[in-house]
């Protein structure tokens, strides 16, 4: 059985672009990811132009250029009673953005393959024995024949020298090593892809209601990126403050996450 450099667990853009850089390094690198790309993910979409020296070194800064996104110009903020506060972001220079998982995490995957790593998608992992010995002040040596095992709930197995962890909030590798901790707020968020609101323009709403907050920013010139915060027992509510606010069906469609 080959034994990788380093194993990565979670292909979103954390574990991807560690996968990617992994690779060009040379490492032996095994990205496992739960889910099918291209999916969606509940975010608000939005990606800060701090990212940009990372999106260059891996060469798919242009590439993210010719997807779609909605280029923001301002942030909103609304208060309970209404009150607004806008804030201008930079225009000079590189922009902040608002582009679709899909597109972005899809993106980051492939340049992660395309620089070496070995990708298995639908790859959730169910089981983890870790090295017999801990590496001494965390120094690696690949000549070690130390190395972590993994196990996956379609029989695949797997070893690797080291471990990431970049499978989310909610950890599956952080829940099988006892390292996940309780959450402490109960809320959960709803996200959904919605038509544009006219005269919406180009900018980020975080907005604050009396049963939690919404965001919402335009990921195309035909679409708003819509998320809701709430409490369980104040999502039903917010989510009727929704349908109103943007003229949505009963039946609209909504991801979700939880704990938040």
């Amino acid at each position: 059985m080959e034994i990788f450099d380093v194993a990565i667990v979670g292909g979103g853009p954390g574990g991807s672009t560690c996968a990617a850089f992994c690779a060009a390094a040379g490492l032996r690198t095994l990205l496992l990811e739960r889910e099918k790309f291209p999916r969606e993910k509940v975010c608000g979409d939005c990606l800060n132009p701090s990212c940009g020296p990372v999106l260059r070194r891996l060469g798919i800064a242009e590439r993210i250029g010719q997807l779609p996104h909605g280029i923001l110009d301002a942030v909103e903020f609304i208060a309970i009673g209404g009150h607004k506060v806008i804030v201008d972001l930079p225009s000079g220079g590189e922009r902040e953005i608002a582009i679709k998982r899909s597109l972005f995490d899809h993106l980051l995957m492939t340049r992660a393959r395309e620089l070496g790593a070995v990708i298995h998608q639908e790859s959730t992992v169910t089981a983890l024995t870790p090295p017999t010995m801990p590496y001494v002040n965390h120094v690696y040596d690949r000549r070690s024949n130390e190395h972590w095992k993994l196990e996956t709930e379609k029989g695949e197995s797997f070893s690797t020298h080291l471990l990431v962890a970049a499978d989310g909030r909610n950890s599956t590798v952080a829940r099988l090593c006892n390292l996940l901790p309780r959450p402490e707020r109960e809320r959960i968020a709803l996200q959904a892809h919605i038509p544009l609101p006219k005269k919406f323009g180009n900018r980020v709403v975080l907005q604050f209601l009396r049963h939690g907050y919404s965001g919402q920013a335009p990921v195309n010139p035909n679409e708003l990126n819509l998320c809701l915060v709430s409490k369980p027992s104040q999502m039903p509510a917010l989510r009727r403050w929704a349908e109103e606010q943007f003229g949505l069906s009963q039946n609209q469609p909504w991801r979700t996450i939880t704990p938040l």
